[in-house]
């Protein structure tokens, strides 16, 4: 009879795990919420980095302080923080750039993540909330001299206890100028200006004689 008993329980409890294992465990870590963006293709004029490449010496080694490590993220008295990471533009820009950041945890009011370009102050990281189940993507509109060609060194300084933030990806994209073409119409119009100036100065010369 005990026997038949503690088979009833083990069949129970395994039914139990088999059903609701994977959402306890997903409950228990956390590495990042549900709904993470993936990060965009690269183009000629996007350039994305979401791995770790660089480190706080800036040897161009991974320190894995980028991505979704466990739970609650990088937080301010992590050894490897700030986070950072470099953006490789392969040609010399010729406009303004915006950088995009995939950013989540940054959990409450008075944690504050600070981000930076080629040591350029960009803006302060706003709240978001790891329970939401929502990573967002941040976007910073970035002037032209703050872009250089080869690696662009993206920081996001952690401040104060207990601030704690991830970041799965990074992106910098070059707006190059475009060239001012005059069109066919400003162009004749000019040169009607020209004309009729030409013509004015021709009219009085001869009026003086």
């Amino acid at each position: 009879m005990k026997r038949h008993w503690l088979r009833g329980l083990l069949l129970a409890v395994s039914m139990v795990l088999l059903l609701f294992g994977p959402a306890l465990a997903q409950d228990v870590e956390p590495s990042c919420p549900i709904g993470c963006p993936e990060p965009p293709e690269a183009g000629p004029e996007l350039f994305v980095t979401s791995v770790d490449n660089e480190n706080n010496a800036g040897t161009g080694l991974a320190d894995d302080d980028m991505g979704y490590p466990d739970p609650p993220g990088v937080c301010w008295d992590y050894p490897n923080a700030p986070i950072e990471f470099n953006v490789l533009v392969p040609y010399e820009p010729g406009g303004d750039g915006v950088l995009y950041l995939a950013a989540c945890a940054i959990r409450y009011p008075a944690e504050q993540a600070d981000l930076y370009l080629n040591d350029h102050y960009v803006a302060t990281l706003p709240d978001t909330y790891h329970d939401t189940e929502v990573c967002e993507i941040l976007e910073y509109a970035v002037p032209l001299a703050w872009l250089e060609e080869g690696n662009n060194l993206v920081e996001i300084d952690v401040v104060g206890d207990p601030s704690c933030v991830n970041i799965g990806w990074g992106a910098l994209e070059v707006i190059e100028a475009e060239e001012f073409v005059p069109e066919p119409a400003t162009i004749l119009l000019f040169g009607s200006g020209l004309v009729g100036l030409a013509g004015y100065a021709t009219l009085r010369w001869r009026t003086r004689e």
